[in-house]
Order: C-alpha cells, then sequence, then structure tokens
C-alpha cells in the first residue's frame, strides 16, 4: 500500500489555488467570513466539551469531548488554537476551509466551473447557506465531516481515484462518526466494482489508523471500550433525544422538517420574518426544477437517494433531530445540489429568458444573504445559556437547583455554589432542603411543582433564537424563598 504524502497533498492544493485566481479568491472568502463571524463564548453543552478539551486536555472519561472523540477534528482544532491562542477563531479556520471543500468538490461534482454563470449561482447558493455558514463558527465537527462527506463522494462516483475516497471515509469515520449510514452504500458500491478490493481495503484502514492509534495510545485500549459501551447504551437509551427518550412521533416528524427547511435552507415558517418568505416562494421552483432535471436513472443520482434514504431512517430514530438541527445537514447538503441543478436548466434551457432569470437568480441570492448574515450576527450574541451563566457570575449564589447538564456548564464556566441536579418534578418534590437552602435559584420549567411553603419569583428570562441554535432557547431563572 502506497503512503499518501502530506507534503504531496499540501503541495496539490497550493498549486490549484495559485493555478486558478477565482479558487484562491474563495478560499479567502470562506477563511476570512467565517473567521469575522467567530464566535467567543461556549454556545451549548456539546461544544462545551469541545473546548475544554481543546483548552484542558483530551480525555473521552470527562466527556472532553464524549464518544467517539472525534480525533481528527480535535487534533486539527488544536492546532490552530495552538497556532492562534483563540478558540473561536481556531474553530472558524476549520469551518472556512471546509466550506471552501464543499463549494470546490460539489462544483465538481456537479461539473460546473466556477467562473461560469452557474458555477457562480451555485458557489453563492452554497457559500450563503445559512445551516452551512453558523456550523462553520460552531464548536463541532459537522461541516468538517460534510466537506469530507464530499470530497469522498468525488472520488468514489466520479471513479476519480477510489483508493482516495476510501482513506477520506477512514478519516470522515474519525471526525464524524454518526456519518457511517451515509457513506455505507457508497462504500459498497466501489467495493462491489473495484478488481483489487484488498487494496481499497488498505487504504480505508489506513485512514481510520491515523486517528484510532494515537487515540488509544492516550486513553488506553480498555478505557476506549468502556466508555464506548457506556456512551452508546446511555445515548439509545437515556439521554441521546432518539426514539426511546423522544418517543413523540408527531414531534419527531414536524420538526423533522422544520429543521429541514427552516433551518438548513432559511426557508419560512412561523414567526420567520418576510425575507423567509420571499426566499420560500423563489427559491421551490428551482429545487422542483433540479429534482425533475435530474435522472433516476443515473447510477450515481440512485446511490445519492438511496444513501440520504437510509440516512434519514437513521436520524429518525437514533439521533436528537429535536434539538440538533446540525444532524439533518447532510440532507440539506443534497437539496442544495438539487437547488444548483435547478439553476443549471434554467440558464440552459431557457437562455433566450436569461436577463429575467438573472434578476430572478439575484432576487433570490440577496433574499438568502440577508438570512444569513442575520442569523450569523445573531449568532455572535450570547445564547440563552451563556447569558444565564454571565448573569450569576455576578450573583454568586448558594444554591441552584437544575437538571445535570445545565448545572455542569455553569460549574464548568466558574459560577461557585451548591448545586443541586434534578432531572423531573418527582426529584424536585423529594428534595430535603437544609437549613442552609431556605433560598435558592430553580433553573427551568419546575416552578409549577415548587411546595406552597416556598415563594418563587421569575428574577430574568434569556432568550436567543432558536433557528441559530435550538437547545435551550429560552431558560428561566426563579428566585425561591421559604
Amino acid at each position: 500500500m502506497g503512503i499518501i504524502s502530506f507534503n504531496n497533498l499540501l503541495d496539490l492544493f497550493i498549486k490549484i489555488l495559485m493555478k486558478n485566481q477565482s479558487t484562491l479568491i474563495l478560499f479567502l472568502c470562506c477563511i476570512i467570513s467565517r473567521t469575522y463571524t467567530s464566535i467567543y463564548y461556549i454556545e451549548d453543552i456539546d461544544s462545551l466539551r469541545f473546548a475544554l478539551s481543546i483548552s484542558d486536555q483530551f480525555n473521552l472519561s470527562k466527556f472532553q469531548p464524549h464518544f467517539p472523540g472525534y480525533p481528527v477534528f480535535w487534533f486539527l482544532a488544536k492546532i490552530f488554537y495552538l497556532l492562534t491562542g483563540n478558540m473561536g477563531i481556531s474553530f472558524s479556520i476549520i469551518g472556512g476551509i471546509s466550506t471552501f471543500f464543499i463549494i470546490f468538490y460539489s462544483l465538481k461534482i456537479l461539473n460546473l466551473n466556477i467562473e461560469s454563470v452557474v458555477g457562480v449561482f451555485s458557489t453563492l447558493i452554497i457559500f450563503f447557506n445559512p445551516m452551512i455558514w453558523i456550523l462553520g463558527n460552531r464548536y463541532m465537527p459537522d461541516l468538517m465531516g460534510l466537506a469530507l462527506f464530499i470530497c469522498t463522494l468525488y472520488f468514489l462516483l466520479q471513479h476519480r481515484n477510489k483508493k482516495i475516497g476510501c482513506f477520506l471515509i477512514g478519516l470522515l469515520f474519525g471526525t464524524r462518526l454518526s456519518f457511517f449510514p451515509l457513506i455505507l452504500i457508497p462504500l459498497l458500491f466501489s467495493f462491489k466494482n473495484q478488481k483489487n478490493k484488498i487494496s481499497l481495503f488498505n487504504y480505508l484502514i489506513f485512514g481510520c489508523l491515523i486517528w484510532l492509534i494515537p487515540m488509544i495510545y492516550i486513553t488506553g485500549f480498555n478505557e476506549i471500550f468502556s466508555v464506548a459501551s457506556k456512551h452508546t447504551i446511555g445515548h439509545f437509551t437515556e439521554y441521546g433525544g432518539t426514539v426511546i427518550t423522544e418517543s413523540n412521533w408527531l414531534k419527531r416528524f414536524i420538526l423533522f422538517f422544520n429543521t429541514i427547511w427552516s433551518d438548513g435552507l432559511g426557508g419560512y415558517w412561523k414567526d420567520r420574518s418576510i425575507i423567509t418568505m420571499i426566499y420560500s416562494i423563489l427559491v421551490v421552483p428551482i429545487i422542483y426544477m433540479g429534482i425533475k432535471s435530474s435522472k433516476i436513472k443515473d447510477y450515481n443520482i440512485k446511490l445519492l437517494y438511496n444513501s440520504v434514504l437510509i440516512y434519514i431512517i437513521w436520524i429518525l430514530f437514533f439521533q436528537n433531530i429535536i434539538y440538533k438541527s446540525r444532524h439533518v445537514l447532510p440532507i440539506v447538503f443534497i437539496l442544495i445540489l438539487f437547488v444548483c441543478l435547478g439553476i443549471q436548466y434554467i440558464v440552459k434551457n431557457y437562455s433566450k429568458y436569461k436577463n429575467i432569470f438573472y434578476t430572478y437568480l439575484s432576487g433570490l441570492i440577496v433574499s438568502l444573504l440577508v438570512i444569513s448574515l442575520t442569523l450569523n450576527f445573531q449568532h455572535k450574541n450570547h445564547t440563552a445559556i451563556s447569558q444565564l451563566s454571565n448573569y450569576l457570575m455576578n450573583k454568586q449564589p448558594k444554591t441552584i437547583v437544575s437538571i445535570p447538564l445545565i448545572n455542569y456548564y455553569l460549574k464548568s464556566h466558574g459560577i461557585k455554589g451548591h448545586f443541586i441536579n434534578i432531572e423531573n418534578q418527582e426529584e424536585l418534590l423529594n428534595i430535603d432542603f437544609d437549613s442552609n437552602s431556605k433560598d435558592f435559584y430553580l433553573i427551568g420549567d419546575f416552578k409549577n411543582f415548587i411546595n406552597k411553603d416556598f415563594l418563587i419569583h421569575t428574577e430574568k428570562r434569556f432568550y436567543h433564537n432558536p433557528y441559530v441554535n435550538r437547545m435551550w432557547s429560552i431558560i428561566e431563572l426563579h428566585y425561591v424563598q421559604k
């Protein structure tokens, strides 16, 4: 098995950038735009765990980050953090690079030139997509995972170099393991149609060993196995937001479509701005044309359809799609491809009306730009949980009663006090408050279950736009006195 030289890959990447000025400009725009909208606070629990793994230490036992550790993403984030000394900038650089590769290889898959009319409009559609942009600033590996997935598709489906494709799958497993159902069918078909299957397998294993061996060395095999077992069981049966813990199917389906359409594409939903409605009216016909123009009998299209179907089943049953919109990112990407195909179809078949359609598409881009910039500047503002932390920092309360995750977030941010963990109203009712806990802060929707001997005052209500982050978009802080 040949060894893929990092230096050779880096030299090739630099040559590609320098050869085509448009590509270089795109690369710089991706980096600059994402670093400009960097966030400098910890927006949720998952981000906190990644931040602690970078600033403190990589420790799966301490959930820094949680299993499977995402070591490839963590390694890059650590490198950029050592270089820049800034957490937000480090993650945004990875987001910018990921955005570039998403656009670059999407255009290659669609056989589009970046300097063509269709290429320019397609580039802007991907560049200004609100979910892609927001995730480019988040302390999470999802966007890098999508970038690796798209690169993998290019090398596997375009029959360019399936060895590189398999190597990238190995890296993908160390970046976003939950994308495995998404890449399963392309991987199996690659092996089916390849004579030298051993060679492909070797490259896949090589891509895995690059991150697996260091992780085993740092953590230990027994510890990894123990953490993996506990986390897997816990994810599927206790806290993972699967159908076992969130079994309201109506709620799951509604939020599933809401997340794809509104969070992912920026479409209109109840209480959203008029701009999202304008964008929706403009984008729906293009998506329709894109789906219509794609040939269902085409081999690659069929693979993508089947892959997305498996992934949809996976996240509907086994992922937290209610509170974590990032899980639908690959589905959003497929819809973006249909938008690009729709633009290609319009330009190709209605060339005599090109001025009209250029105006139409310009309106689409402008409305998408407004939506995305609005959400990203809102994203720069602190989330509700971060606002709560800042507020309590000045209060230094004696006793805080809340769910374990919120308490963990607050303690990690240096909030001092006696923390009492509760999961439900029954635990609240059974709390035996000692003589030092005649007054306390209550965080969460539990005020209706407080004993009548206590007086409740809603001291503060914290809010952030749920289309920026669905996790704890509203948090109420109650002051309780006996």
